[in-house]
């Protein structure tokens, strides 16, 4: 037996599975991925024995090789950023891992090249995209089209802002704050220009990309199936971010006017066709901003419009709106599913683009104001407001509980004895 030959072979194995794991969970991979595709690999390399665990900030590997143990360690320091054009080309040399031959120097050569390519879309498109995914939210919200402008311009600058200095703060929280503050303070500015009258979804839908839709369904996905400390650790971190995103909007909102005031919506008829057509924009430009594979853009707007459009339909129709929502997500990620089984892309992510156009931010930014109002001493009529607020409020959280709940319930369903490859 060449004994040294065993131990650089090792050696490179439990490397090439630490960089896999590693680049997955850095992606925005949910635990069970991870941890399916790195046995997997070591499976056709022929590491029977692998043992992984994922934490929010730490990846252990551990590889055994009879008489002694290969163990690797990273500390993970950057914020994760969801990149499903990275989920979708790793699936792809998973998949073609026989035509290496278990060269695992080649193996891990392309998975690094992967790792250190350039976004899909250059710098001014996701900019550009992200901007038009947030106007389009803002239509479905009401706004009118004065605020559309508003929202665009903010929201490119919000962006430009994260992309400049997100670096350079080294820190996911204040990154967050400083964008968000930014965003709203923009559309302060431009709100008298603008002359809308509907300012306040203008400052909701600015910052609408900072919202962690991934983080919060992989948290979820990750308690569900047992991967208990890092879904805590990823809720906590959406609940600390959302905290902050409403802290920094809380002093452009006190430079608004208290009123809102919404554009006529049109009759069903109408409403219902632009609304469809407007979450699947969305969803493209999110589709961008996460870096999605440009074949799979398509199916990012069949999935929001579709949930867009049985929500709407449900409404319309005398169903509840939180039931109607429910199904609407449901079905999208039915659809999501599909899709990426056959575009080797992760269907959480698919059905996280999807969803975010349809998250409540009238009713979040409406149940925000109130509580700033009912926070200064001189207010007339403060149980009225504290009621509408604190209706407000629930609205948003109910919602967003079907939302999740119309994601992450199906894929359990679908997925529950699926390697995640």
């Amino acid at each position: 037996m060449n004994c040294i030959g065993d131990e650089v072979e090792g050696y490179e194995s439990a490397d090439l599975y630490l960089d896999l794991a590693v680049i997955l969970y850095e992606a925005g991979a949910t635990v069970q991925r991870v941890g399916d595709s790195v046995r997997w690999l070591a499976g056709k390399l022929g590491d029977e024995k692998v043992h992984i665990s994922v934490g929010y900030e730490v990846i252990e590997l551990s590889v055994y090789h009879g008489d002694h143990t290969e163990n690797r360690l990273y500390v993970l320091r950057d914020p994760i950023r969801v990149n499903v054009s990275v989920l979708h080309q790793i699936s792809g040399i998973l998949h073609q891992i026989p035509s290496y031959h278990g060269d695992i120097s080649a193996i891990r050569e392309d998975l690094n090249t992967i790792r250190a390519r350039s976004p899909v879309y250059p710098v001014p498109v996701i900019i550009f995209g992200t901007g038009i995914a947030c106007a389009a939210f803002g239509w479905i919200n009401h706004a009118d089209l004065p605020a559309l402008w508003v929202i665009f311009l903010s929201a490119i600058f919000a962006l430009s802002i994260r992309l400049r200095f997100g670096k350079d703060l080294n820190n996911l929280y204040l990154t967050t704050l400083v964008t968000a503050l930014s965003g709203g303070l923009c559309a302060v500015a431009l709100t008298p220009v603008s002359q809308t009258q509907t300012p306040q979804v203008a400052l909701i839908s600015s910052v609408l990309f900072l919202i962690p839709g991934a983080m919060l369904i992989n948290g979820g996905l990750d308690i569900i199936r047992e991967h208990t400390s890092c879904g805590i650790a990823r809720l906590t971190s959406v609940f600390t971010q959302i905290c902050i995103i409403s802290g920094a909007l809380l002093i452009p909102l006190g430079m608004m006017t208290p009123a809102i005031q919404l554009h006529s919506s049109g009759d069903v008829i109408t409403l219902i066709p632009t609304m469809t057509i407007a979450a699947g924009i969305a969803a493209c430009g999110f589709g961008i901003l996460f870096n999605t594979p440009v074949s799979v853009l398509a199916g990012c707007f069949v999935c929001s419009a579709a949930a867009r459009l049985i929500r709407e339909t449900g409404i319309s129709a005398g169903f509840d709106p939180f039931f109607s929502l429910f199904i609407g997500m449901s079905i999208a990620t039915v659809i999501a599913a599909g899709i990426g089984r056959y575009a080797r892309v992760p269907e959480v992510l698919l059905s996280v683009i999807a969803g975010i156009p349809m998250v409540p931010g009238l009713a979040m930014i409406q149940g925000l104001q109130g509580l700033f109002t009912l926070a200064h001493t001189g207010t007339t009529q403060p149980d009225q407001i504290l009621i509408y607020a604190l209706q407000q409020m629930l609205f948003a959280g109910v919602a967003i509980l079907a939302l999740v709940g119309g994601i992450i319930f199906p894929i359990i369903i679908i997925a529950r004895k699926k390697m995640r490859i």
